[in-house]
């Protein structure tokens, strides 16, 4: 999901932003907060996207 969210490398979201897409993708899940938090931190320490600043930057 966080690749729908940050299409190419460079794309860069302030973490609200990024949340409030990936929470739009689970729109009728009822876990849809934890699994959008789940997608960034675990996108985060795969080394998908790097935070800095209040954003999230995709670097891979």
């Amino acid at each position: 999901m966080i690749l729908r969210v940050f299409p190419n490398v460079g794309d860069c979201l302030s973490i609200t932003d990024a949340y409030h897409h990936l929470i739009a993708l689970y729109e009728n899940d009822p876990n849809r907060k934890n699994k959008a938090a789940g997608s960034l931190g675990g996108a985060v320490n795969g080394g998908t996207i790097i935070r800095k600043k209040g954003f999230y930057e995709r670097i891979r």
